[in-house]
Protein backbone atom coordinates (compact mmCIF):
# COMPACT_ATOMS: atom_id res chain seq x y z
CA UNK A 1 0.00 0.00 0.00
CA UNK A 2 1.56 3.10 -0.65
CA UNK A 3 0.32 7.03 -0.17
CA UNK A 4 -2.45 7.57 -2.82
CA UNK A 5 -4.10 4.25 -1.48
CA UNK A 6 -4.25 5.47 2.07
CA UNK A 7 -5.87 8.55 0.88
CA UNK A 8 -8.03 6.70 -1.45
CA UNK A 9 -9.39 4.62 1.04
CA UNK A 10 -9.38 7.29 3.87
CA UNK A 11 -11.53 9.25 0.99
CA UNK A 12 -14.41 5.83 0.69
CA UNK A 13 -14.60 5.36 4.74
CA UNK A 14 -14.67 9.01 5.93
CA UNK A 15 -17.05 9.81 2.75
CA UNK A 16 -15.27 13.19 1.97
CA UNK A 17 -13.20 14.06 -1.57
CA UNK A 18 -9.86 13.10 -2.09
CA UNK A 19 -8.36 16.39 -1.90
CA UNK A 20 -9.55 16.90 1.68
CA UNK A 21 -8.32 13.25 2.30
CA UNK A 22 -4.94 13.99 1.21
CA UNK A 23 -4.82 17.27 3.16
CA UNK A 24 -6.02 15.16 6.47
CA UNK A 25 -3.52 12.27 5.52
CA UNK A 26 -0.32 14.97 4.57
CA UNK A 27 -1.75 16.71 8.25
CA UNK A 28 -1.20 13.26 9.98
CA UNK A 29 2.33 12.02 8.28
CA UNK A 30 3.42 15.94 8.91
CA UNK A 31 3.08 15.85 12.46
CA UNK A 32 4.54 12.43 13.51
CA UNK A 33 7.63 13.58 11.20
CA UNK A 34 7.85 16.73 13.53
CA UNK A 35 7.37 14.77 16.63
CA UNK A 36 9.87 12.46 15.87
CA UNK A 37 12.34 15.33 15.16
CA UNK A 38 11.78 16.37 18.25
CA UNK A 39 12.40 13.29 19.60
CA UNK A 40 8.83 12.09 20.89
CA UNK A 41 7.33 9.21 21.37
CA UNK A 42 4.06 8.75 19.28
CA UNK A 43 1.36 5.86 20.56
CA UNK A 44 -1.60 5.07 18.62
CA UNK A 45 -3.22 2.71 20.94
CA UNK A 46 -4.01 -0.48 19.01
CA UNK A 47 -1.83 0.50 16.74
CA UNK A 48 1.46 0.57 17.82
CA UNK A 49 4.43 3.06 19.38
CA UNK A 50 6.95 4.99 17.40
CA UNK A 51 9.91 5.93 19.18
CA UNK A 52 13.31 7.23 18.30
CA UNK A 53 16.21 5.37 19.80
CA UNK A 54 20.12 6.41 19.98
CA UNK A 55 21.71 4.38 17.31
CA UNK A 56 25.80 3.71 18.58
CA UNK A 57 28.63 4.65 16.39
CA UNK A 58 30.26 1.43 14.63
CA UNK A 59 32.40 -0.04 11.84
CA UNK A 60 30.56 -1.35 8.52
CA UNK A 61 32.31 -2.01 5.43
CA UNK A 62 32.24 -1.04 2.32
CA UNK A 63 30.75 -3.73 0.24
CA UNK A 64 32.43 -3.27 -3.06
CA UNK A 65 36.11 -2.59 -1.27
CA UNK A 66 35.98 -4.25 1.38
CA UNK A 67 37.30 -1.07 3.52
CA UNK A 68 36.21 -0.31 7.03
CA UNK A 69 33.92 2.76 7.13
CA UNK A 70 33.22 4.76 10.62
CA UNK A 71 29.66 4.74 10.87
CA UNK A 72 28.51 7.92 13.36
CA UNK A 73 26.18 7.78 16.03
CA UNK A 74 23.16 8.88 15.28
CA UNK A 75 19.16 7.69 16.06
CA UNK A 76 16.96 5.65 14.53
CA UNK A 77 12.83 5.08 14.61
CA UNK A 78 11.67 1.58 15.89
CA UNK A 79 8.15 0.52 15.89
CA UNK A 80 6.84 -1.55 18.13
CA UNK A 81 3.16 -3.26 16.71
CA UNK A 82 0.05 -3.09 19.15
CA UNK A 83 -1.97 -6.16 20.37
CA UNK A 84 -4.24 -5.82 17.64
CA UNK A 85 -1.02 -5.91 14.86
CA UNK A 86 0.39 -8.55 16.55
CA UNK A 87 -2.98 -10.94 16.18
CA UNK A 88 -3.23 -10.43 12.64
CA UNK A 89 -2.01 -14.21 11.89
Amino acid sequence: MIKVDIVNEVARAADITKVKAELAVDAVFDTMRLSMQRGDRIELRGFGVFQVKPRKRGIGRNPRTGKEVRIPPGRTIRFKPGKDLQHLG
